[in-house]
């Protein structure tokens, strides 16, 4: 991982918050206490490192990942607030990302999922990672 294209993202994403294209958007996930959380990553991240960075905020957050060309948000929610589906439980023994997985390839899932991803056994809590979609940064 590159850390300075990473700090960049970051700068990028606080900006764009700020003063840029997403002064105006009110992010979907909201604390208890009605602050925000971002977590930022590069697509090619191992998934585990990124898991890790949603534990440190407290296990749900916007999720903003730069890719090639691209920018995606989405959304780690608590599992109370999302409509359950079986079929997209990767929380279960056999159903868990493998080492290697990137944070990219989790979002390609993610976005084929309409109910969201199922990851509470990485979070430690019961978690839903849903509605991948692209974002625009551009206005700052």
């Amino acid at each position: 991982m590159d850390q300075s294209k990473l700090d960049a993202f970051r700068s990028e994403v606080n900006l764009s918050l700020a003063c840029g294209a997403l002064a105006d958007c009110d992010l979907p996930v909201t604390n208890s206490d009605g602050s925000c959380a971002v977590v930022v990553a590069l697509e090619e991240e191992p998934l585990s490192r990124v898991l890790g960075r949603l534990r440190a905020v407290g296990g749900f957050a916007n999720l903003f990942v730069r890719g090639e060309g691209r920018v995606r948000m989405a959304s780690v929610i608590d599992e109370s607030c999302a409509l359950a589906d079986p079929s997209d439980d990767m929380s279960s023994d056999g159903e868990r990302p493998d080492p290697s997985a990137t944070v990219g390839m989790f979002l390609d899932w993610v976005e084929r999922c309409p109910q969201g991803v199922r990851i509470s056994s990485a979070l430690g809590h019961p978690a839903r990672a849903r509605d991948a979609q692209r974002v625009e940064l551009t206005g700052v």
